[in-house]
């Protein structure tokens, strides 16, 4: 850990006081147990580049993401430097719509909007793959 010098003055103080809590707070042993969590996704057989898939717990905990690659790969994020995702039953959201795109969606809203996919994330490594269809059920 770096070593903080604080000064003896009131706002210097308070704000030494943040970056410390700031440090402590987000260590790793204050998140939630993860399990590391790839995949492939595939949209009419074809793989689905670009696609944004987002898997948030049934219980307490924060979503993770992850985009996939020109392979249809995707990697989830707990946080930007930490692979992984709560461990716990998922709703799996994913979607094409981006700021790069014009928000554009492919995906029927079964997908995202009104998910109906579902995954479960246990310990270690999980792998979940999506073959998506635009037309159907």
């Amino acid at each position: 850990m770096p070593s903080i010098r604080c000064s003896a003055s009131y706002p210097r103080q308070f704000a030494c006081a943040i970056t410390v809590l700031t440090i402590l707070g987000c260590s790793r042993s204050q998140q939630p147990p993860l399990g590391l969590v790839s995949g492939t996704v595939r949209l009419d057989g074809q793989v689905l580049a670009n696609a944004t898939v987002r898997f948030t717990p049934a219980g307490p905990g924060r979503t993770s993401e992850g985009t996939t690659d020109a392979d249809g790969r995707y990697e989830l994020r707990y946080l930007r430097a930490i692979p992984g995702a709560n461990i716990d039953t998922h709703t799996v959201r994913i979607t094409t719509a981006s700021e790069e795109n014009g928000g554009r969606e492919l995906l029927p809203p079964r997908y995202h909007a009104r998910s109906q996919l579902e995954a479960r994330v246990v310990t270690g490594t999980n792998d979940h793959n999506f073959d998506l269809r635009s037309q159907g059920p």
